[in-house]
């Protein structure tokens, strides 16, 4: 076990190496050995607060990792708990007696929370679950999901689920007006999120970027990457790719929506998502956006406001913290089709223009303040319920920590 300081200064507790190490490179921080004992010491105060105690506050506590981090609930937490405090929802990331106990993040840390009702919130990209999620889910008393292709994914190992999808920040991510740029005569601008991960797609967007658009066109490929360097063994010499950009390291939201202002259109062919939030963001600003019909993104897609990319293939799911273990299929998306989509909106860009314009208002249906809504939902119906008592289970493992 280990802890990490998230950007927010709370200890958040880290059982495998791989995310340590992933969370020490999105500004987490090391704490120190005092700050851990006294973590220890409340957690255990804490529980034994609950076993005491004879009534529950009738409100909601959040856990979730990546308070404060760079991924996707990271970001997605921090804005929920801005909505949900918004609408008069008594919810905090500090335990307080709360009888609604909110996690999320990926199902492991639900044994750690000893609440009388306890709902995950959480998802997964392929097409099958983990082997150990299932014991994790069925020990709470409601799961969600983004998407309806999650809760399929969920339903093939026995967990049923209720959708409530994710959005967009529309407070950060706004339209803004575009113009031709070929009439300009400047370069038109391609924009890619996540880049240098395989599950972005990153490697067809790529090859089909390369193969499609010669050095001396005047188009771009921006490259957006919380990496602080670019991979070794994938060296973007200036020289060779003179019209590739990598911008590196994490930057806050308002600036991701100022790179979408700058753009001129979204390439995603992602292998696999739960749901998708960046294509939201990236039409929410105007951009015409390249995406697959496939996995989480079907929650949303529709032909009428995005360039769809075909898929080509599936390939094995694979994860550092899965190795050797059947996690399922991801799609693979064809890159000839998606050079032709690229060549299609670069030379077509006043209909793609119409098309972001569109789909500006289009995802206006999928925002954190709808998603907060369903949530506040949930919690009313919750709370509304008698508590039924839950044996404890973690005191004896939080001493020995």
């Amino acid at each position: 076990m280990f802890y990490l300081k998230n950007k927010g200064g709370r200890l958040v507790a880290i059982d495998n190496q791989e995310d340590y190490n992933r969370y020490l490179n999105q500004g987490f921080t090391i704490p120190t050995d005092q700050e851990i004992e006294t973590e220890q010491k409340s957690k255990v105060e804490m529980l034994q607060n609950m076993k005491n105690a004879t009534t529950y506050d009738n409100s909601v506590y959040m856990a979730t990792v990546s308070q404060g981090g760079a991924d996707g609930y990271g970001i997605a937490s921090a804005r929920l708990l801005k909505e949900l405090k918004a609408m008069g929802n008594d919810i905090s990331l500090g335990f307080k007696n709360q009888k609604i106990g909110f996690l999320f993040h990926a199902p492991y840390s639900v044994i750690k929370m000893e609440n009388p009702y306890r709902i995950i919130y959480t998802m997964f990209e392929s097409d099958k679950l983990p082997d150990d999620w299932k014991d994790f889910l069925e020990s709470a008393d409601k799961v969600l999901v983004p998407s309806k292709w999650c809760q399929e994914v969920f339903a093939k190992s026995g967990i049923t689920t209720t959708v409530v999808p994710l959005g967009y920040d529309d407070n950060i991510f706004k339209y803004r007006e575009r113009s031709v740029k070929r009439k300009d005569r400047k370069d038109f601008v391609f924009l890619h999120y996540n880049a240098f991960n395989a599950r972005k797609g990153f490697l067809e967007l790529f090859k089909a970027f390369t193969e499609e658009f010669a050095p001396d066109e005047p188009v771009k490929l921006v490259l957006k990457t919380t990496l602080t360097s670019c991979p070794a063994g994938f060296p973007l010499i200036p020289s060779i790719y003179p019209n590739i950009v990598p911008i590196y390291g994490s930057i806050p939201e308002e600036q991701l929506a100022e790179l979408c202002h700058e753009a001129d259109a979204f390439v995603f062919p992602s292998r696999g998502e739960g749901f998708g939030q960046t294509p939201l963001e990236a039409m929410a600003t105007g951009l015409p956006t390249i995406v697959p019909n496939a996995h989480g993104i079907t929650e949303y897609f529709d032909p009428d406001y995005m360039y769809e990319v075909k898929v080509a293939d599936t390939c094995p799911a694979l994860y550092s913290r899965y190795k050797g273990e059947n996690v399922g299929k991801m799609v693979v998306c064809d890159i000839k089709d998606l050079r032709q989509k690229m060549r299609y909106v670069y030379e077509h860009q006043e209909e793609a223009l119409e098309m972001g314009r569109l789909a500006s208002e289009y995802v206006k249906n999928w925002t954190f303040k709808k998603t907060a809504q369903q949530l506040k939902g949930i919690f009313d119906d919750v709370g509304g319920q008698r508590v039924v008592e839950r044996p404890l289970r973690n005191v004896l493992n939080l001493k020995q920590l």
